[in-house]
């Protein structure tokens, strides 16, 4: 019996995804390093050195191109976070841990970028609705992530409460970061989010049915 073999893309299709990508990774390089201001389509263009005509082909508008960026983005947050984990995998409190490396992912320039996005997005209705269907791509990724993270304290009664918290509290701390950089006040403010989650994962949220 013949195997089948997956067949090989053409070299059509191979310069179709090269010049998409090599787009792409302009894109993410100019957001991470220069700011959403200065990632315009002429910019990356001239980072990504192709035609005008190729990167409209790719990306109509400017919102097409920021909005793609965000899976990249978020990848980048992922391996991160997953790096810092391997490296503090023999700390031996799960909820230091966790929170420590949560905190460190989100002040990576690649999250900073994502929510330099966020703040543009408010005013452009276009970016608006490409970030959401992105971000929602991008949202199983990062439970994924956040999950193992904590997982050790899945069994805690207030787990859920203290995912859901402790994500709204480091994407906080990462954007006063951008203006506040006092290591000091950060350590300090983290040191006192994980005193609350000691008392958070015994507590029940509002709402939870009693148990028998």
């Amino acid at each position: 019996m013949a195997v089948k073999t997956k067949p090989r893309p053409s070299i059509r299709a191979s310069q179709h995804e090269a010049t998409h990508r090599r787009i792409l990774d302009a894109a993410v390089a100019s957001l991470v390093e220069e700011g959403t201001g200065a990632t315009t389509t002429v910019a990356v263009q001239q980072r990504a050195g192709v035609s005008r005509g190729a990167l409209l082909h790719h990306f109509p508008t400017h919102a097409d191109l920021l909005a793609a960026t965000v899976d990249e983005l978020v990848r980048r947050n992922e391996s991160a976070a997953r790096d810092a984990l391997a490296t503090r995998a023999d700390d031996a409190d799960p909820i230091e841990r966790a929170t420590r490396i949560l905190a460190d992912a989100f002040a990576q320039p690649a999250y900073l970028a994502e929510l330099e996005l966020w703040a543009v997005a408010r005013t452009d209705p276009q970016l608006r609705a490409g970030l959401r269907a992105a971000e929602s791509r991008a949202r199983r990724d990062l439970e994924r992530v956040v999950g193992d993270l904590f997982g050790p304290l899945r069994e805690r009664p207030g787990y859920a409460t203290v995912v859901a918290l402790t994500t709204e509290f480091v994407r906080g701390l990462a954007l006063a970061g951008v203006l506040r950089s006092n290591r000091a006040r950060r350590n300090r403010l983290l040191d006192e989010w994980v005193w609350a989650i000691r008392i958070l994962l015994e507590q029940k949220p509002p709402g939870a049915p009693a148990s028998d």
